[in-house]
């Protein structure tokens, strides 16, 4: 995803207005606007402060992370292992679980190993 696509909705998620985001970075809305529709990219500095203010990587917004910080190759990559049918449909599954679930869902797959790699915390 994209980083536009990706600000606007953690902005909107949090319900603030470009205008309060821009006054929080110390920047004009005008700085936002751009950012939200694919005009122009913030500088490093804000690139941290907004992956502060979020919570989230940077690797997150810029679309190089999933939710769990692990960086995503793009799909026409050759070092991109092709998934099964199964690997599918699990990673379907998880990506549809709250917080809590996951960390269940991994700890169970842990036991089933004999294994404890988990780095979630509920």
């Amino acid at each position: 995803m994209s980083f536009s696509i990706l600000l606007k909705e953690l902005r909107l998620e949090k319900a603030i207005s470009q205008a309060k985001l821009a006054e929080i970075l110390g920047l004009t809305q005008d700085s936002i606007s751009l950012w939200e529709k694919g005009k122009s990219l913030p500088a490093t500095p804000y690139l941290i402060k907004l992956a502060d203010f979020f919570g989230v990587s940077t690797d997150y917004l810029l679309g190089r992370s999933d939710d769990f910080g692990n960086i995503v190759l793009p799909t026409n990559s050759p070092t991109v292992p092709a998934l099964s049918d199964e690997e599918r449909q699990l990673l379907d599954l998880f990506s549809r679980m709250d917080r809590a679930q996951k960390v269940r869902t991994v700890a169970y797959c842990e036991g089933m190993l004999g294994i404890s790699v988990s780095k979630l915390k509920a």
